[in-house]
């Protein structure tokens, strides 16, 4: 088979979520089995689901309602994808350190995967991934050669840099892009434990060590957050989560408290960085940029949890991935968020055939203190539907209908991406038929019942109907010019000025339709 399902086999603690609805109550947690896999990092896709990677062998989908779905086809035989981003092109860009290292893509809407090796350093053992700013993707390497490497999403090309990295250093698997424009990302196993950085137009690398605690092994994350310093995870002998200015360089870490073992961690749309800790007592837990206070959430989970990877997905909630020692499949938490549309876009024009339509008039739930970007990557923006369908090169915030699409559905989608937490989201405007000619005579012949000197307008309209059932469009054509005219003439006496203006606009429209 091309791909294999997961039926969802455990719901525990069910947490209801309308699609209007925001995000679940803040700490609520559900989890979804997936038995038998190996889950290590889960990131929203621009489709609106959320993409795993399975180091069982697998890419994995999971919908936000929680049917899950993994993709095989493609991967190389003992793939082990380890991490995964959205890269600008929409897909999904992995890490394989398995069998035959690589970094593997794939494209959420045909689910197909691929992967590539060329260019990787002999021994190579990808890690991390995130999308850098030059438009590449960048990745860590720890394998034989230590290394922070980028693979090009239109040519494949992948390039590894090494200059700069102390003495067996290998970067983990947080790297993120930085504030500053450089690519940052943790580093073990050297003795001297960093949080590096690299710059990604001349590839020198420096490391940052002190402030470090003693015994510090910062690697499963790292994140900008809303403060605009980076956060990490530190695995080290003191369990912490950690800060480093992107200007000063200065570290500050906070301990987690005996018993923890820490995940990754990912910005959530109220703001916090938000963890995950398999640890003694399993948990989903933030902690305040500002006030450093933490807060965990436990309730929930089945026995034997073990969250791990996080992010924040297109519903307002924090999902996660589990490989617990008695469970294994994914989770949610609630935060409480509202919900990322607020209002869809709507369609302006009527749908008449003749006049342009517009898209607008949808607003966004700020998520840790953004509004979205409808411009931040190709795919986002504004797209035209026909009765559910995209129409192709409609990607304006107006469009035209056709004569052919007379009797369709049209509508509108607005595609945005919310930048720090790395989600993209969609709302669709209802949908209007598109009406030709006849339905706008139609809807001018009811608008014109009693109105005018006598029923002149409407015996105007009925001849003009004629003429158009009879395809003389001469006929109808001028039968309209006369129409406008008497309209004009009769504005502000017996036809009210403002009732004027709007039955010329229709007339405009209509002989738009005729191509009068």
């Amino acid at each position: 088979m091309r791909f294999m399902h997961l039926l969802v086999l455990g719901l525990l603690a069910v947490a209801s979520c309308a699609a209007i609805a925001g995000a679940a109550p803040l700490g609520a947690i559900t989890q979804f089995a997936a038995p038998g896999t190996n889950i290590a990092q889960v990131r929203a896709g621009s489709d609106g689901n959320l993409w795993f990677t399975d180091r069982a062998g697998a890419i994995g989908r999971i919908t936000t309602d929680g049917v899950i779905t993994r993709f095989t086809a493609g991967l190389n035989p003992g793939a082990q994808p380890f991490s995964i981003a959205m890269g600008p092109d929409g897909n999904m860009w992995f890490t394989d350190g398995g069998t035959t290292a690589a970094i593997g893509v794939i494209n959420p809407a045909t689910q197909v995967i691929s992967e590539y090796s060329a260019g990787l350093n002999p021994g190579s053992v990808p890690a991390g991934i995130a999308l850098g700013p030059d438009g590449n993707l960048w990745f860590t390497d720890r394998g034989t050669t230590g290394a922070v490497g980028t693979i090009n999403p239109t040519t494949h090309a992948i390039n590894e840099y090494s200059t700069g990295l102390a003495a067996g250093s290998k970067p983990q698997q947080g790297v993120t892009t930085g504030p500053d424009g450089n690519v940052w990302f943790t580093v073990q196993p050297t003795a001297v434990k960093a949080i590096g950085m690299i710059n990604p137009t001349t590839h020198a690398i420096t490391e940052f060590s002190a402030g470090l605690n003693v015994g510090g092994l910062p690697g499963p994350a790292i994140a900008v957050g809303t403060d605009g310093n980076l956060w990490f995870v530190d695995n080290g002998t003191t369990q912490a989560i950690g800060t480093i200015d992107p200007t000063t360089h200065a570290i500050t870490e906070f301990p987690t408290g005996a018993g923890t073992s820490l995940g990754r961690l990912a910005v959530g749309p109220d703001g916090n960085i938000w963890f995950a800790d398999k640890g003694t007592v399993p948990a989903i837990a933030t902690i305040d940029p500002t006030s450093h206070a933490m807060t965990r959430y436990s309730s929930g989970f089945a026995p034997g949890s073990g969250p791990s990877g996080i992010n924040t997905g297109s519903d307002g909630n924090v999902w996660f991935t589990d490989q617990g020692t008695g469970f294994r499949g994914m989770g949610r938490a609630g935060t409480g968020a509202a919900p990322a549309s607020l209002a869809a876009p709507s369609i302006g024009g009527g749908g008449n055939l003749g006049a342009t339509q517009t898209c607008g008039g949808d607003t966004w739930s700020s998520w840790a203190g953004q509004q979205p970007s409808r411009t931040a990557f190709g795919f986002d923006g504004y797209r035209w539907l026909l009765d559910g369908s995209r129409i192709a090169g409609a990607t304006g915030t107006s469009y035209s209908p056709t004569a052919d699409q007379v009797g369709h559905a049209l509508s509108c989608e607005v595609t945005a991406t919310y930048g720090l937490v790395q989600v993209t989201v969609s709302a669709t405007s209802n949908e209007v038929t598109v009406k030709g000619a006849a339905e706008q005579l139609s809807e001018l012949a009811a608008a014109v019942v009693d109105v005018g000197p006598g029923a002149s307008l409407a015996r105007k309209v009925a001849v003009i109907q004629d003429d158009v059932s009879a395809n003389d469009t001469e006929g109808a054509c001028a039968e309209l010019a006369a129409f406008a005219h008497e309209v004009r003439a009769q504005s502000g006496k017996k036809v009210p000025t403002a009732q004027a203006a709007s039955l010329l606009a229709r007339v405009h429209t209509i002989a738009a339709a005729l191509g009068c």
